[in-house]
């Protein structure tokens, strides 16, 4: 059954229901009722309830894949998923073998998704809303581009790990001021085509996504 605390935050006319995410990862998403009518008003208030951690979104979707596909890049480690959302990319370093997974989201209800769809897979993560705080060696952001409010952070991420992982469509990155001094970041490894789920809406396209090492200078670059 799905998780009671996670329902209550849904918007109306929608529920989740466990879905395999990519191979092997199963997570609770989002469903919405195909005969859902909405009007202007009602449009704009459901998308401003919008829970961002009931999507599988289409750059954690490549970066999971292209973790469980390449296991060394966490194995032993302890790992950081940055606005993690569902935890989607967190679940797959945990699958790798990382030696301490942490999901940091500033959503509180997006923790309470992770430890549920940890718990779905079997996994143990831990959770945190200040990454400051986290032992991480590595970091993975992804789909987090998209709000120039997290930029600042994650530059400070970025300088703080020596080495990480971003997946964003293929040319945000030319198009975005993300990058501190101290950083540089090496040609895409992965160039997937992806999609999110649910697919609804604007989300039901398919993009290009880039997989880009991280490394801060001196520790890679």
């Amino acid at each position: 059954m799905p998780p009671d605390h996670l329902i209550q935050h849904l918007p109306p006319q929608t529920s989740l229901v466990p879905c395999e995410s990519v191979p092997g990862i199963s997570l609770w998403l989002m469903e919405v009722d195909d005969t859902l009518q909405l009007n202007a008003a009602e449009i704009q208030n459901w998308w401003s309830a919008m829970p961002y951690w009931a999507f599988a979104w289409a750059g954690g979707r490549s970066l999971a894949q292209w973790i469980l596909q390449n296991p060394d890049s966490v194995r032993g480690k302890r790992v950081l998923d940055f606005g993690c959302g569902s935890g989607l990319v967190a679940i797959a370093a945990a699958q790798a073998g990382a030696k301490e997974v942490w999901a940091v989201d500033i959503d509180t209800v997006a923790l309470e998704a992770v430890q549920a769809n940890a718990s779905l897979n079997g996994v143990e993560l831990q959770v945190a809303t200040d990454w400051t705080r986290v032992p991480a060696e590595c970091f993975f952001a992804s789909d987090v581009l998209y709000d120039p409010g997290s930029h600042a952070t994650l530059a400070a991420l970025m300088e703080h790990c020596s080495h990480g992982w971003l997946a964003e469509p293929a040319g945000i990155l030319n198009n975005t001021v993300v990058l501190p001094a101290a950083v540089c970041i090496a040609e895409a490894i992965h160039v997937p085509c992806s999609s999110t789920l649910p697919e609804i809406g604007d989300f039901d396209c398919a993009v290009d996504i880039e997989v880009l090492p991280v490394f801060r200078m001196g520790d890679g670059c």
